[in-house]
């Protein structure tokens, strides 16, 4: 009975596919007009699971690595590595391995990469495999987290509820406490002074602040889109300073897209439209880009010059680099002085 059980549902699901005929088997994901008129682009940075359509097999925790490049691990199993450069796609990864890691998310918090292994919290190697499960933190895993930029910390969806953790607390095995233990939403964002944290709950986008865990700000909910989920908070030098792009399952085939809301005013606008199913976001730390998990492939989101999602922007108009891009840079700049410094002794 089980088993035919099953059957029925994947040739309801196969029914369902034949009977829409607008129905597209893979994303189309379009800027609006809106979109384009707000200085916004958009391009497939990989594809992981070609004519994937619905839940729950494609891209899911995105997270860039200490080096540079860029987690994806995906519900059907396999976790990748990919250089930070679209077009990519599983034969150009540069390292695949194994996941257990399902539909929960990831994140870069102070220069490490951190997600889901078997419902635990762990930090990855920039190669994709586990360096340590953070047995200090006890809450299982759920969906959503992101990188504190303020402090390094982790904020998570779990089964205690919406969590802060301290990844380096007790000698790296980490520590949590409990903002809210009565939130259990999705798609996890913080604003870039560190205070507010974002969670999709009940279909509406919901901050809470992170030290008292008091719901602060409520957004209402979506007639343009359906199904909120990932956010991601822009800070520029123009009028899209503090709006939060908030990604969308649509119907979980092909109505998935992206919205811009204001938190000031509650005014939300369509960016995009056509996607499969969208899901978690996450920052590209080098380049103030967004990634975007839809059924089939990430997509990626730029808000143009002086503008970042998910991270900042100094007075001048330029991206600050995240912990592990200041590390890069140090590195590469102590080898350059070090090579002049031999060129100029052999000179002499």
């Amino acid at each position: 009975m089980v088993n035919r059980i099953w059957d029925l549902k994947i040739w309801i699901t196969a029914a369902g596919v034949l009977l829409v005929p607008e129905l597209a088997l893979g994303n189309s994901l379009t800027l609006t007009s809106q979109g384009i008129a707000d200085g916004f682009t958009l391009g497939t940075f990989a594809t992981t699971n070609p004519g994937n359509i619905g839940c729950c097999g494609g891209p899911f925790g995105v997270a860039m690595t200490s080096n540079g490049n860029v987690l994806v691990n995906t519900g059907s199993g396999a976790a990748y590595i990919f250089a930070d450069a679209d077009g990519q796609t599983t034969g150009s990864a540069l390292f695949t391995r194994v996941s257990t890691s399902g539909t929960s998310a990831a994140a870069i918090a102070g220069g490490q990469t951190y997600g889901s292994q078997s419902g635990h919290y762990v930090e990855f190697n920039p190669n994709g495999t586990v360096n340590h499960v953070l047995t200090g933190v006890t809450a299982f895993t759920d969906l959503g987290m992101w990188g504190n930029p303020v402090n390094g910390h982790i904020i998570a969806q779990s089964g205690s509820g919406l969590i802060d953790i301290d990844p380096l607390a007790n000698g790296g095995q980490g520590s949590f406490r409990v903002i809210n233990g009565g939130v259990f939403g999705d798609g996890v964002t913080v604003s870039a002074d560190g205070k507010t944290a974002y969670v999709e709950v009940g279909g509406e986008i919901v901050g809470y602040n992170i030290a008292t865990g008091a719901a602060i700000f409520v957004s209402g909910g979506f007639a343009a889109l359906s199904g909120p989920d990932g956010s991601g908070i822009i800070s520029s030098l123009n009028n899209l300073d503090g709006d939060i792009i908030v990604n969308f399952n649509g119907n979980g085939f092909n109505t998935g897209g992206i919205g811009l809301l204001n938190p000031s005013t509650d005014a939300f606008t369509v960016i995009a439209t056509g996607g499969t199913r969208g899901d978690y976001v996450a920052p590209d730390t080098k380049n103030g880009t967004l990634f975007l998990d839809y059924s089939d492939t990430v997509e990626r989101l730029s808000c143009g010059k002086n503008c970042s999602i998910g991270g900042s922007v100094t007075p001048t108009g330029s991206t600050v680099p995240e912990p592990e891009t200041l590390t890069l840079m140090g590195t590469g700049l102590t080898l350059l002085a070090a090579m002049l410094r031999r060129t100029r002794l052999l000179g002499s």
